[in-house]
């Protein structure tokens, strides 16, 4: 299930993404017809953009006694050489501090609304991303979403982070470590 038509279409061409097991949903998981019951549910990064008190519920209503949900996440934190322009980047502007805590705190509270039943981190792998990119990822976050600013604060966003960040990567490249976690159990109506 998907908002996107565009990210079902895409998913249909991965492999196995036309297998007839798979039933493909386009819409809002507040909205759309479940075919329940589910053995198992799962939620990305996506969680932090749906409306917990509407599809916890749904969750908790659409599992088989036995079924679980889980939740992945994904942290990105920069090397060494970076962590300090990151560190100024979101002390400049409250903005962009506040909506940072934000999503890390709704994914934390995600933990909350569930029994958890455990839990699995993999080891950090390493990866480089042009400052371009880095910039431009941000706008796929909640709280800086383009359709939660108006164009000039994107662009000025944008501009504040590109030069903080190119301060200290003059190459412009920049190296991250990431480390993914999933989350299950079962869902509660909290």
């Amino acid at each position: 299930m998907d908002f996107s038509e565009n990210m079902i279409e895409t998913a249909k061409i991965l492999p196995n993404g036309n297998h007839p097991g798979i039933n493909w949903i386009c819409g809002p998981v507040e909205k759309v017809l479940l075919s329940p019951p589910y053995a198992l549910i799962t939620a990305g990064q996506s969680l932090h953009w749906m409306d917990w008190e509407v599809v916890f519920p749904r969750f908790k209503e659409s599992l088989t006694r036995n079924g679980t949900w889980q939740s992945s996440a994904r942290k990105t934190r920069p090397c060494l050489g970076t962590a300090t322009c990151l560190r100024k980047s979101f002390r400049l502007t409250p903005q962009i501090r506040t909506s940072y805590l934000t999503i890390w705190s709704r994914s934390w509270r995600a933990e909350i609304c569930s029994i958890k039943k455990g839990e699995k981190s993999v080891k950090p792998v390493s990866f480089q991303q042009s400052i371009d990119d880095y910039v431009e990822s941000f706008h796929s976050m909640n709280g800086f979403s383009r359709e939660r600013m108006t164009e000039e604060a994107a662009h000025g966003f944008d501009s504040e982070v590109r030069e903080l960040v190119s301060k200290y990567c003059p190459e412009g490249e920049m190296e991250f470590q990431s480390v993914g976690k999933v989350v299950w159990g079962n869902p509660t109506t909290k």
